[in-house]
């Protein structure tokens, strides 16, 4: 399992830069760059949805955790799973804070990792 480190502070599963999901799903099966990928996961942490969300947390915080991928055109990338040493979410304009309206839109993360096949 790769190496995880998420700066994605508003996600409800983030913790210190940790995921609080056993496993996390990239998608992105067109993508050609970093910003075209995304975590599915990614849920805006926000009063409606820190209750129901702490219920569904997998295990304690990892720093390794297993992560499924569907960008095909990535190099680590390999029969749907990500292969890299380490990787890491970020999101997409470095915002650390995205106003309301973006943090609630998946297609703010990305996968920082990525690298083109071609």
């Amino acid at each position: 399992m790769p190496k995880l480190k998420c700066t994605v502070e508003q996600c409800v599963f983030n913790h210190n830069t940790l995921c609080r999901k056993s496993n996390i799903d990239i998608d992105g099966p067109l993508s050609k760059s970093k910003k075209e990928t995304t975590c599915k996961n990614y849920i805006f942490k926000d009063v409606d949805t820190l209750n129901y969300e702490f219920a569904k947390f997998d295990e304690t915080p990892s720093a390794h955790t297993e992560v499924f991928c569907d960008a095909v055109k990535c190099v680590f990338e390999k029969d749907q799973k990500c292969y890299a040493d380490k990787i890491e979410i970020k999101n997409i304009n470095n915002q650390s804070k995205p106003n309301y309206k973006e943090a609630n839109n998946k297609q703010i993360t990305h996968c920082q990792t990525f690298e083109s096949k071609d």
